[in-house]
């Protein structure tokens, strides 16, 4: 919701004398909570398969193509509409979470044909999470156009929330019959029109993994991506399962990106081809200067996604399949991306608030299995440019239901002390999940308890969407389970309030959903919003249950502090944050204590989140 106050006034003395906030002036245009202090390490990030979110255009739900139902009836694997002029509707209620960095699945064009799904074959499995690219320079037509995607990026950063793409850079997708139909590549068995449909012989056995793709050596592969791009079976090299950087993942043609200052390669032929027709709608701008020329495979592809950096102001990158690629290739990007975001940010000054925004260009990636190493001793953040890693600690197990753990107060002294500093600075930094696409949906029977205990972990969280409102894995339909974790989302009965919501983050909302375990999500992800000491900050025991956590920047006059209580209590000793006589709020009640004798009066039941009076 946009406000029209004249004036927010945020500054107010605490302990150490210094300001919380600065007084801050709000433009018509302006979100509440749009300026609140942002630091990387207390980052409450959002991570959304655009596919599955919402649809706003069902114009674009058949591009290329694809079916909502695929031939055999499924539509565990398929595209279900999800764009972003939907996820753009929907930013009111991801603010009303707290969130304040988004996460989406990759936007860039992929495959546009399908393999086959689940271990049996018996769907047909496209590309609607975004880890199988084809055009690194274009935007999928499915979830919408350029210009759909530069609103989505400008609104997020309205309501001060960061974005954040995933980035594919190990692996191209699959060949599938209807790109080599598209684009007059590759070989089929039995010289089978790739053009035509093919429906597996269930009675023969068959199934779409059977699909009449011939992937032996053949002068055939040549129009696809080519020898000096890829590991490929068409070019002589096999590619099948291997857990090396050189070697293929899944049978995922392995992008030739070693070395970034390899010998330098041409564009390929199918690229070549197709931008020669220009698409205005889902080109984007600035990639256009590196359709051309020769640079190595690493340099091409870390231009490509830089491009879109400069494009559209995006703030950072989820990095996939990290360990599969060399860190001096992660820091050639990094270099980009840093640079290609000063670019934007120059000549977007005035367009979006994020030109003036500081922060650096952020950089999380995942390695699979991976848990902490604040210290960088595997050298992700020094010689790969990673500023933090995602943290499989609470949810390791990949497709098996419900595995996960919620964190408790051990944990949080745990964390705290690997990532806890009142100045915020770690080497590497983490990014914890309890959710997650390619694990289980955590569902406990005490959600509540469960959004408290992950949304007031030190360091940076992620969110999956929905785990605010449990959804469910609906099993791909019935016969997937790993499809099933990425189900459509299921949106609150009363999401047509998200706006109001949302229109007090920055203070204090005074009205959240009527659904009890969304409220709690609420509550406690604007509290961490507003006080960047809760993920970023050091912490100091105020006893059982009871913490104090502080974050200090000189630099910027802040000086942040929170008491979290857990359970009940009469008096909350707060003496290590606050100074006798400064007036609190309980984010999660909304009542108002003031500190007397280094202790508030105060009657908590279960939780209490102690901030200065807004």
């Amino acid at each position: 919701m946009k406000l029209k106050t004249a004036a927010l006034v945020l500054a107010v003395s605490v302990a150490a004398g210094s300001l919380a906030y600065k007084s801050t002036v709000l433009s018509e245009n302006s979100f509440e909570g749009s300026d609140l202090p942002f630091e990387w390490h207390n980052a409450n990030v959002y991570f959304v398969i655009t596919d599955r979110f919402a649809n706003g255009n069902r114009n674009n739900d058949n591009s290329y193509g694809r079916p909502y139902k695929d031939d055999s009836g499924y539509s565990a694997g398929t595209f279900h509409g999800g764009d972003f002029t939907g996820l753009t509707s929907k930013l009111d209620y991801i603010r009303s979470l707290g969130v304040n960095a988004i996460w989406v699945s990759s936007p860039v064009e992929q495959i546009h044909g399908w393999v086959g799904g689940g271990p049996m074959g018996v769907y047909q499995y496209y590309a609607y999470h975004g880890y199988w690219p084809l055009d690194f320079t274009s935007i999928d037509a499915n979830l919408g156009t350029v210009e759909d995607f530069r609103t989505f990026v400008t609104e997020a950063h309205k309501r001060g929330i960061r974005v954040l793409i995933d980035v594919v850079m190990n692996h191209s997708g699959y060949a599938t019959l209807k790109d080599m139909c598209d684009f007059k590549f590759g070989r089929t068995v039995g010289n089978v029109d790739p053009c035509s449909k093919f429906i597996p012989d269930v009675e023969a056995g068959q199934s779409y993994h059977n699909k009449p793709i011939d992937a032996s050596e053949d002068e055939s592969w040549n129009r696809w991506w080519g020898k000096d791009w890829i590991r490929f079976d068409g070019y002589g090299q096999t590619c099948g399962a291997e857990d090396s950087i050189d070697g293929c993942l899944a049978y995922l043609p392995d992008f030739k990106n070693s070395d970034p200052n390899a010998n330098e390669v041409s564009i390929p032929v199918f690229l070549q081809e197709k931008w020669e027709h220009k698409d205005k709608l889902h080109d984007i701008p600035a990639a256009i200067p590196y359709r051309k020329g020769q640079m190595s495979v690493a340099q091409f592809e870390a231009h490509w996604l830089a491009s879109w950096i400069e494009e559209f102001g995006i703030d950072g990158f989820r990095c996939d399949t990290v360990k599969y690629v060399p860190q001096k290739t992660w820091k050639l990007l990094k270099e980009l991306s840093e640079n290609a975001l000063n670019k934007w940010r120059i000549a977007n000054k005035g367009k979006d608030p994020a030109a003036n925004w500081t922060d650096p260009f952020y950089m999380t990636g995942e390695v699979w299995g991976f848990t902490n190493d604040p210290e960088d001793r595997l050298g992700y953040a020094s010689n790969g440019g990673f500023d933090s890693l995602i943290d499989f600690y609470f949810n390791p197990d990949g497709v098996n239901l419900n595995t996960c753990i919620i964190p408790d107060p051990d944990e949080w002294k745990r964390y705290a002390q690997m990532y806890g500093r009142e100045d915020s600075k770690v080497k590497l930094g983490n990014l914890t999940y309890i959710s997650s696409h390619d694990t289980s949906l955590c569902r406990k029977k005490d959600m509540e308890k469960a959004a408290v205990m992950f949304t007031l972990m030190p360091g940076a969280i992620q969110m999956f969407y929905g785990d605010e409102t449990a959804r469910e894995n609906d099993k791909g339909g019935g016969i997937d389970l790993e499809q099933g974790m990425r189900s459509d989302m299921n949106f609150p009965a009363d999401i047509i309030n998200a706006d109001k919501w949302s229109a007090n983050v920055g203070r204090l909302s005074s009205e959240y959903s009527s659904n009890k375990v969304l409220s709690v999500w609420q509550k406690v992800g604007q509290f961490r919003l507003r006080n960047p000491a809760v993920g970023a900050g050091a912490q100091y025991s105020l006893g059982e249950n009871s913490f104090c956590r502080i974050y200090q920047d000189k630099a910027k006059g802040i000086d942040n502090r929170v008491v979290i209580h857990l359970g009940e209590s009469d008096k909350i000793n707060v003496s290590k944050c606050f100074a006798n006589g400064t007036v609190l709020q309980d984010g999660y009640t909304g009542k108002e204590y003031r500190v007397i004798n280094g202790s508030v009066e105060i009657k908590s039941e279960k939780l209490a989140l102690l901030e200065i009076k807004r």
